[in-house]
Parts: structure tokens; sequence; C-alpha cells
């Protein structure tokens, strides 16, 4: 019985390690396409999200390629008259 009420925490905190990365997996994740759809949102508080999540599988460099290019894609606003 002991053993019962530490596992389910022990698995709610190991399941949570990935869930931050997309689909809740770090290894083989894409990181150009996410920092891309990230920067045409402009959710530019995503990646240290990823870092924590993901750590070593975090490709920064990736992600931050794909973000300035997510942002250099999105609509500019309208130029005040």
């Amino acid at each position: 019985m002991r053993l019962a009420r530490f596992a389910f925490p022990l698995c709610a905190l190991v399941l949570s390690a990935c869930a931050g990365a997309p689909g809740g997996e770090c290894h083989g994740t894409q990181w150009y396409r996410i920092g891309l759809n990230d920067g045409m949102q402009d959710a530019q508080e995503e990646a240290a999200r990823y870092q924590t999540s993901c750590g070593a599988a975090f490709d920064r460099a990736q992600y931050q390629e794909g973000f300035r290019d997510g942002l250099a894609r999105r609509p500019k606003p309208p130029a005040a008259k």
C-alpha cells in the first residue's frame, strides 16, 4: 500500500518531464518548425519552457532560426496615417 501511495506522484512527475514539447516528445522534434510556428504567433516565452522541459534535446539554434523566419512572416500592421 505504501508503494501505491508514492507511485502516482512519481508517474506524474516522470510524465510531465517532456510535456512542454509539442506532442510531449523532446527527442527527434523539428525545432525549426516549432520555432517558425512560435515566431508567427510571436510566442517569445516558449523557448524557455522547451529548454526547461527538454534540456539538451532542445536545439536552441534551430528553434531561433525558425522563430526569426516566423516573425518575418507575420503580417505587418497598417501604417498610421
